[in-house]
């Protein structure tokens, strides 16, 4: 077989790999979407015991995006701070 051939064999072979790979996690992220409670936010799960959690759960799953995530731990971690201020040295 001439070198041009399985170059041109190899060559559809990768195009169809990752038109694959698209498709398999293009319909991935459809599913993800289609699968959101109405309101946008899912149940909190019954294993995660801290706000934390949850949030790092929602993350994870993609019902958080970056941006929401660090907005929503910076509330925690405020309120935490008001709750609970942390001890210095100098504190009796």
């Amino acid at each position: 077989m001439p070198t041009g051939v399985i170059a041109v064999e190899f060559a559809v072979f990768v195009i169809v790999l990752v038109a694959l790979a698209l498709l398999s996690s293009f319909s991935a992220w459809v599913a993800r979407r289609r699968s959101r409670e109405p309101l946008g936010l899912p149940p909190a799960s019954p294993r995660a015991e801290r706000a934390e959690a949850v949030l790092t759960e929602w993350l994870l799953a993609g019902y958080l995006s970056a941006e929401q995530y660090r907005r929503d731990m910076a509330i925690l971690a405020e309120r935490e701070a008001h709750r609970h201020p942390p001890l210095t040295p100098l504190d009796p």
